[in-house]
């Protein structure tokens, strides 16, 4: 080969080569949509959520076996630490290795209201709404990461105040859910005027009725929709309260359960005596909760 050409090839590799890696180091340079943080004690993702010009984290833990049975969406307490759930009992290992996904959206001191009000507390306007999971977390879960789809084995479980959200979610989506968990909540604040977690947010019962008694209420917000369906639209209900609960009364569970029940809605209930407002009650529904979600996958 003449001398000529070989230089000529040469410049002509090194060109290729140069532009390769502009390219190489131009994909490192591009920033994912959404940042990854992994925790390695439990295999938790971290994925973080626009949320007014924040972002909140959403937790998810993948299944530990190969295939996916489906989602359930947990709902924390208030107040609570959004994963105490899962390190207070085996609730994540036990859906996790039956091949559920397990999202937790860290929802803080919110108590899924629809809107705020000139009464509501500042400590409650930093808060998210229900409309925040429903509005922001379930549209960025199935577009961008492809999970709570319409046609997966969802599910959607919450204690506490937590179990308030998911009644409140389910009622806004119930095609999405195959099945809902509801461990110690509250539906209807008109059951106890003087919670002044409701007082802050909604101001006093006398003073704002409509507030307590509007779609916030869930058990009146239920019996709204029933009578425009004319049937009970929502997937099968497991409920559990602790009859010697001081925090929520056990009358909250007791008076949604009659409404379903009359409703003819599938429910599972299981009052217990001598059963408080803690983990340890709440860990013993672990099993009944995994039974109530495999027997309502596909």
């Amino acid at each position: 080969m003449k001398i000529w050409k070989f230089f000529l090839l040469v410049t002509f590799v090194f060109a290729i080569s140069c532009q390769k890696n502009k390219k190489f180091e131009a994909l490192k340079a591009k920033k994912p949509s959404h940042k990854w943080i992994f925790f390695t004690h439990k295999g938790i993702y971290t994925v973080k959520i626009p949320w007014r010009d924040k972002t909140r984290k959403v937790y998810i833990l993948y299944p530990t076996q190969f295939i996916k049975k489906g989602n359930v969406l947990l709902l924390h307490g208030w107040n609570l630490p959004a994963l105490e759930w899962c390190d207070e009992t085996q609730i994540d290992e036990e859906l996790r290795k039956y091949g559920f996904a397990i999202i937790i959206p860290d929802m803080g001191k919110s108590i899924y209201a629809s809107q705020m009000y000139p009464q509501t507390l500042p400590v409650f306007r930093q808060q998210p709404l229900l409309t925040w999971l429903k509005d922001t977390v379930l549209p960025y879960l199935q577009d961008t990461l492809k999970m709570m789809l319409a046609d997966e084995n969802n599910f959607i479980v919450g204690l506490s105040t937590g179990a308030r959200g998911a009644f409140a979610l389910a009622l806004n989506e119930p095609d999405l859910f195959k099945g809902i968990g509801l461990l110690s909540g509250d539906y209807d604040q008109t059951l106890n005027p003087n919670d002044n977690l409701m007082i802050y947010f909604y101001g006093d019962y006398a003073q704002y009725p409509m507030r307590w008694e509007g779609k916030d209420n869930l058990v009146r917000e239920f019996l709204r929709k029933f009578q425009q369906e004319k049937k009970c639209f929502l997937p099968p209900i497991y409920l559990a309260h602790g009859m010697d609960d001081p925090v929520v009364s056990v009358i909250q569970s007791d008076t949604l359960t009659s409404l379903l029940l009359k409703a003819s809605c599938e429910v599972q209930y299981r009052f217990l005596l001598n059963e408080k407002h803690d983990y340890k009650f709440w860990e013993k529904q672990t099993p009944f909760l995994i039974n109530f979600i495999l027997s309502h996958s596909k």
